[in-house]
């Protein structure tokens, strides 16, 4: 039997104002004084001193529902609610102290770790945060197998309880790095995890079972031996456990509760024992339980806002036990200041309110309207000549020049104005695009995500000027992978990575899937675009099946929800991936030649790496030491990409300029527990990588890594300077005590809109602008299709949080014009258009209509050729159909070649084909557009075609080839054709019958049915 019973005590009424009775949902006795803390479903914490329920301080965890938790220690008070943005800690006072908004919500959190001061939370992205209890800044964060709905702290380990019913074993210090971040796993419970507690070596859960697939309390309480995580025998407890709390003076006993009111101490040491059961007298579901420190007092809150209240002493004892701190009651508020009101009292005395949100009386130009005060308009003398009078109303008969025009003023859409070229109506695009009316908060116009809009006539109608009057080209946004644009930008104005992305596409390169290739093709078609709008289909196309192909799904973008992806960290990942493929795929360079000639003074690269990594990779040394034998072990390596380090808050670092930071992320320190060679034991490791200046690379490629305010702040504009410089200065290590200035060439940044929802822009001192008239100065702004010239303090400054910094691209000053690419391939071989390539392992003879072409009918400039390409639909057209019957087209069908034919256009053999090949593609195709297209199933497989089936990169250089020859192509619609083709070819090269045959004077277009009838 146990040493005291319990009885009901009188319960705590709830005391507020509101209509509906509240439920109490988080009750937490205070250790160190006479209060308990409940939490209601309004949001609010309230405080109540000493079992009479003397009302005391009060203050809301944010969000506005119920609070789903409160633990309450010696010096503060943590909570946090179902909408709320995070978890806070307050003051016994109610003032908060520190407050955590993660990026997801808050599913639970722990009590504190007393060794260390540790907090853990966990948040629905399915992750452990490891918080500091003091000042609630980030320690550690790990991601975990499931959502995470307990959590709690023993004297070694962390527990915790997920979603899936399983308990989970996690070792803080160390075992959150690994993979699953659990030392061991039991499944508890066949559903969710729903209390969880600890004492001495035991563990107890409760949980959710399942029948007849339907979730159900588990009428057991689980116990588990934390030393192996053995299962011992349960607690039985038929009315379904709700809640479990520890008796204090009783460690081996547990307080079982119910939702129906039932209460049940059991020893779970002696479970045969005789239990305690108490029924609580209310006719409401109990929502929440606490046992004071001492355990004299239980308290337990109903949906009906009462707090009932049992006891095993005398209500005069505190609930705490003894007289501890005294309680701390709400500051009251300053009394107003006493005016003797006079004639010559001024209006200031009285002062402002406080307020966090702009007042009313702010006006912006934004709410600004036009003119009122314009004088009216003169009434036609046609109209007063003919004027009449009638009881002091004058009328007069409408003139025929003004019918149709009375009380209408013609305006046109703003959104509509200078979109497409078929409007009629035109607008400056720099009033829309510049916009210097905004917040400083809020991202300008420019920076803002631009949208293609689709009218009847179709994309080729979008007026893409509109947005760029550069002679820089810009890409197009309609296609999947497209948030690759703004990386292609930057690799496009680093002219050694163009050039060698150029050279590469005119050797004999064997993957069919290559990106370098893709790369240099792009980089062709914005050099002879100048400020024609281009699109990288075929490149995005090269991405979705690379990545698929290494299961690096989280890098392909299927369009979803923006608010849900983090751009920023997408374009850093693909960034790394892209520079390890095209190092990658250039080792089969011939001869790999030397891009830098032989200088002490240069970075030294040996011809046997590719160009690529020539450019681009960093030599290091890291050398690892043993803490307890001080054995030293070396790793030398190469790497493409630096990775931020930015300093914590608080650290001994005294830098945290950009140079500094870069510094100490190439020269990065770390501890790491591996084995010792020479103890034969794991131990930790000191490691330190060493870089010779000579080492540095030509160019630098850094991936920001700013994933929390903490490092953006180190970002944004101060009044002191700004974080981001024109140069970055490298000072040299002991050996080589040469520093080495680095030029910035271009930084990729995230914008995020209002939304939440986020998109990329590039912004690049562009070479070619060196010398170019009317340009403020060589920086510009590539958003997708949208290019704007902007000044060099717009482009290094971070005004707000609207822009996050993803990718930097830094070149060597003392390389930049010592390039040699004289021993670069410079042109195609011509032999290609000589060649009759085909995959197909069943190709019909008797269907091959084409003759290639013979070493003495290479084409030169003007050599006319006919061209005709059939398409096959890849993606359906997404189409919005509102309720007024008309439809909007979100995203146009997505095409792909499918067969191409080129015919010769004079000579002895004019009219005789030379390429006719059908594309081999590896996706899967929605349409194959028979009844336009001629295509049919299985004519694009290699094991079942009969016709000339040939991959898209051999395609395309025979096209490349041709456009580089000077040859005039003459088709019908082959603006569409070369866009889907993913192509530039210059208007004097093309002969369109679309643009021949145009009758302007009625805006009409003759079809090809029309014309060859």
């Amino acid at each position: 039997m146990s040493i005291a019973m319990y009885r009901l005590a009188q319960p705590i009424p709830q005391q507020q104002h509101d209509i509906f009775l509240q439920p109490i949902t988080a009750l937490s006795f205070d250790p160190t004084s006479d209060t308990l803390w409940s939490g209601t479903n309004t949001g609010n914490v309230t405080a109540y001193y000493t079992p009479q329920g003397v009302r005391g301080v009060s203050f809301p965890v944010g969000g506005g529902l119920s609070v789903n938790k409160i633990v309450a220690d010696e010096t503060q008070v943590r909570a946090y609610g179902v909408a709320a943005e995070g978890v806070g800690a307050w003051s016994k006072g109610g003032v908060n102290k520190w407050y955590y908004r993660p990026t997801a919500s808050i599913t639970t959190f722990s009590s504190t770790l007393s060794s260390s001061k540790t907090l853990a939370v966990s948040t629905s992205a399915q992750e452990i945060v490891l918080l500091s209890s003091i000042t609630g800044s980030v320690i550690r964060q790990a991601s975990v197998p499931s959502v995470i709905r307990q959590l709690h702290f023993t004297h070694s380990y962390l527990l915790s309880g997920g979603s899936d019913g399983c308990l989970r074993c996690h070792d803080h210090r160390t075992g959150l790095r690994r993979e699953g971040s659990a030392e061991n796993t039991v499944k508890a419970h066949a559903s969710e995890v729903q209390g969880l507690l600890s004492s001495g070596n035991y563990v107890y859960t409760i949980g959710w079972g399942l029948r007849q697939s339907r979730p159900v309390p588990d009428p057991l309480v689980k116990i588990y031996d934390l030393r192996s995580m053995r299962p011992l025998p349960p607690v039985p407890f038929p009315a379904g456990p709700a809640f479990i709390n520890l008796l204090p003076m009783r460690p081996s006993s547990l307080v079982v509760t119910s939702n129906q009111g039932l209460v049940n101490i059991v020893d779970t040491s002696n479970p045969t024992s005789a239990n305690e059961f108490y029924q609580l007298d209310t006719p409401a579901f109990l929502s929440s339980a606490a046992i004071s420190p001492t355990g004299a007092y239980m308290a337990f809150g109903d949906s009906e806002g009462i707090i009932h209240i049992m006891t095993a002493t005398d209500e005069s004892m505190p609930f705490n036990g003894y007289e501890g701190q005294p309680v701390e009651w709400a500051d009251p508020p300053e009394p107003l200041p006493e005016i003797e009101w006079a004639d010559t009292t001024p209006l200031n005395t009285v002062g402002l309110p406080y307020y966090n949100s702009p007042l009313l009386s702010s006006w912006t130009p934004q709410l600004e309207s036009v003119k009122v005060s314009t004088a009216p308009m003169k009434i036609p003398q046609s109209v007063l000549s003919a004027i009449k009078m009638n009881d002091g109303i004058a009328y007069a008969p409408l003139p025929r020049e003004l019918k149709g025009r009375r009380n209408m003023v013609t305006v046109a859409s703003p959104k509509d104005q200078g979109r497409f070229r078929s409007g009629k109506h035109r607008s400056d695009p720099e009033v829309e695009l510049v916009g210097a009316n905004h917040s400083p908060d809020e991202a300008p116009p420019r920076y803002r995500k631009v949208e293609i809009e689709y009218s009847k006539f179709g994309v080729e109608d979008f007026d893409f000027a509109f947005f760029n009057r550069t002679e820089f080209s810009g890409l197009e946004t309609h296609i999947l992978n497209s948030y690759t644009n703004s990386l292609l930008q930057v690799l496009h104005y680093c002219h050694p990575i163009r050039g060698v992305a150029k050279s590469h596409i005119t050797t004999r390169c064997p993957n069919e899937h290559c990106l370098l290739c893709e790369l240099g093709f792009v980089s062709r078609m914005l050099e002879d675009a100048k400020g024609t709008n281009c699109q990288s289909s075929n490149f995005c196309k090269t991405v979705g099946v690379l990545a698929q192909s290494v299961h690096a799904i989280e890098l392909i973008d299927y369009g979803g929800d923006l608010a849900e992806t983090n751009y920023a960290r997408m374009i850093q990942t693909f960034h790394r991936f892209l520079v390890d493929h095209l190092a990658v795929e250039e080792e089969a360079y011939p001869n790999n030649p030397s891009l830098l000639p032989p200088d002490p003074s240069l970075p030294q690269r040996t011809a046997t790496l590719p160009p690529i990594a020539q450019l681009l990779g960093m030599y290091s040394r890291t050398a690892f030491v043993c803490t307890y034998c001080k054995a030293v072990r070396e790793k030398e390596q190469i790497t493409f990409v630096v990775d931020l380090i930015y300093p914590r808050k608080g650290s001994a670092s005294p830098e945290s300029d950009l140079a500094s930071v870069l510094q100490a992320s190439l020269l990065r320190q770390m501890s790491l527990k591996t084995s010792c060679q020479n103890c034969k034991l794991d131990r930790m490791f000191d490691s330190t990588r060493v870089i010779a200046t000579s080492d540095l690379p030509p160019i630098l490629a850094v991936n920001a890594n700013v994933y929390s305010e903490e490092h953006l702040e180190h970002w944004l504009d101060s009044r002191r300077q700004r974080f981001l410089t024109p140069f970055v200065e490298l000072p040299g290590d002991s050996e080589e005590p040469i520093s080495v200035t680095y030029n910035l060439r271009a930084i990729i940044i995230q914008v995020l809109s209002k939304e939440k929802c986020s998109h990329l822009v590039a912004i690049v001192k562009v070479p070619e602008a060196e010398h170019l008239e009317g340009s403020i100065s060589q920086w510009f702004l590539f958003n997708d299709f949208l290019v704007q010239n902007i000044s060099e303090e717009e482009a290094l400054s971070f005004p707000g949080k609207w822009k996050v910094p993803a990718i930097l691209y830094l070149e060597r000053a003392d390389c930049q014009e010592r390039f040699d690419y004289s021993r670069l391939s410079g042109a195609i071989d011509t032999s290609i258009l000589s060649q009759d390539t085909s995959i197909s392992l069943h190709r019909d003879v008797s269907l091959i209509k084409h003759e290639p072409l013979g070493p003495e009918e290479l084409p030169g400039p003007e050599t006319l050729v006919a061209i005709d390409a059939e398409f096959v639909q890849m993606q359906q057209e997404e189409t919005e159909y509102r309720s007024d019957g008309t439809k909007k087209v979100i995203r146009p069908a997505r095409l792909s070649l499918a067969r191409v034919s080129v015919l010769r256009g004079d000579g002895p053999k004019q009219g005789v084909p030379f390429i006719d090949d059908h594309i081999h593609t590896s996706e899967t195709i929605v349409d194959y557009l028979t009844e336009f297209s001629g295509i049919r199933l299985g004519d694009l497989d290699p094991h079942t075609s009969p016709y000339t089936l040939t991959p898209l990169k051999v395609v395309y250089k025979k096209l490349r080839l041709l456009v580089d020859r000077g040859c005039i192509f003459i088709g019908h619609g082959l603006s569409k054709d070369f866009r889907i083709i993913n192509i530039h070819v210059p208007l004097e090269q093309v002969i369109d019958t679309v643009d021949l045959y145009f009758l302007r004077e009625r805006q009409r277009r003759l079809s090809l049915r029309f014309l060859s009838w």
